[in-house]
């Protein structure tokens, strides 16, 4: 297996030594107590973690799933997968910076290293490739793809209530084995 080559790698490998000794000096001197500092800490971070979350349950949870194998044809070759399977958010622009680029999915599935900066013009030339190709491109405002992952796990839910423990699945999972340390 040979390595990806990283053409900047000491100068990533400088700015994140110069991140992390700026956010340290920045905890230290601005931050009272150690409490106060370790309250910044994990406040920051747990903000972080559910605002990813919601990105990603929105982007993905509500849209189609593989069922069997996947690329039988062309109906779901790779690049209509990407389409038929991630949503995007839509947002002005002024908010692509708090959504981190992770609100253009559909990009992001197709091309996972393009600059974020580079993404709503990849989203212009994606839309029209989609439109040319009668390809579905999925695109809700953000309460509208709340709305629809409501809407979907409230359908699974109700035909999760209809199984029991012999027909669901699960019980005869490789999951359920490990978890109960079966096998």
């Amino acid at each position: 297996m040979s390595k990806e080559h990283t053409p900047h790698k000491k100068l990533e490998l400088a700015t994140l030594v110069f991140f992390a000794g700026w956010y340290g000096t920045m905890l230290y001197t601005c931050l009272g107590s150690w409490q106060e500092r370790l309250g910044y800490l994990l406040l920051s971070h747990v903000m972080a973690g559910i605002t990813l979350h919601v990105q990603i349950t929105i982007s993905h949870f509500a849209e189609e799933v593989y069922h069997g194998q996947a690329y039988n044809d062309d109906s779901d070759e790779w690049f209509r997968m990407q389409c038929k399977t991630t949503l995007n958010v839509k947002c002005p622009t002024y908010m692509d910076w708090f959504h981190g680029g992770l609100h253009m999915q559909i990009e992001h599935h197709l091309y996972p290293r393009l600059p974020r900066h580079n993404l709503r013009e990849c989203q212009k030339l994606v839309r029209a490739h989609c439109k040319k190709h009668k390809v579905p491109y999925n695109e809700l405002g953000f309460i509208a793809c709340n709305l629809r992952v409501w809407s979907k796990m409230k359908e699974v839910a109700f035909k999760a209530r209809k199984y029991t423990k012999g027909n669901a699945g699960f019980y005869h999972s490789a999951l359920y084995d490990g978890l109960n340390a079966i096998g």
